[in-house]
């Protein structure tokens, strides 16, 4: 009998235990449900949070990329305005310097308008005595050439002249100027070749004539005194004088008028 009560004793003291057992599990389940439905719902917030903020950031870098482009067409456009801008004001700078100077040949043109009409002649009348002053000058030129022409005859008529008056005819006068060179000298029949002609200049009107009169020097000694025998454009004939051969003539000795005798 003793035993049966401790036996019953035993089995409700381990109900007993079994159940606060029971109770504490029960509500450590509780708070365990508790806790992760909070967990669970904070989780869910932090992912919506998450999903909010993302979306927010695309569309923050939306936009900056869209305000990015509109800036940089703005800048675009304001370069072309710029452009545009500086291409107006240099045409309008252009155009106010030609009407400046058309305005400058406008009232020069208008000045030499009235100096015009204070001669009191008629435009025509003025070209006409342009035209007749341009041709009088031509012509003036022309004459000046035909005296130059003319006086080389003169000088030559006169000399032939002074031949039949005098003993012996008088060489032309050449040009004070004249210098040249042997080019070609043939010893056998004593003449020589220079290189100066008739369309050589000096400085005057005179030009190389037949029968004028020319020294040879070699380094500043006298060499022979040639007579020209016969004249061309540019180059002249000359026999070499007898009785003033002081050496052979040879190429490249120099060659210059002789004293013109007294007249």
């Amino acid at each position: 009998m003793l035993k049966t009560s401790f036996l019953v004793v035993a089995i409700l003291a381990g109900l007993g235990a079994f159940l606060v057992t029971h109770l504490k599990v029960a509500d450590k389940i509780t708070t365990l449900k508790v806790d992760l439905a909070t967990a669970t719902d904070e989780r869910n917030a932090a992912v919506e949070a998450e999903a909010k903020a993302s979306k927010e950031a695309r569309a923050a870098k939306e936009e900056a990329e869209q305000k990015q482009k509109e800036l940089a067409e703005t800048q675009s456009n304001l370069e072309a305005a710029t452009s545009r801008a500086t291409t107006q004001e240099r045409r309008a700078n252009d155009a106010e310097r030609q009407l400046n100077e058309t305005r400058g040949s406008l009232t020069e043109a208008q000045r030499d308008l009235a100096a015009w009409r204070a001669l009191g002649r008629p435009v025509d009348q003025i070209e006409r005595d342009l035209e007749t002053l341009r041709k009088t000058a031509a012509l003036n030129v022309q004459l000046v050439e035909t005296n130059k022409d003319l006086k080389i005859h003169l000088d030559e008529t006169r000399r032939r002249l002074q031949a039949y008056e005098g003993e012996r005819e008088l060489p032309p006068e050449l040009p004070a100027k004249l210098k040249g060179k042997v080019i070609a000298v043939d010893p056998k029949w004593d003449f020589v070749v220079i290189n100066v002609g008739s369309a050589h200049s000096f400085g005057d009107d005179r030009r190389l004539v037949e029968r004028g009169e020319l020294l040879v020097s070699r380094h500043g000694r006298l060499v022979a005194k040639l007579r020209v025998t016969s004249v061309s454009a540019t180059n002249a004939i000359a026999n070499v004088l007898p009785e003033w051969k002081q050496a052979d003539v040879m190429e490249d000795d120099d060659v210059l008028p002789a004293p013109s005798p007294i007249r």
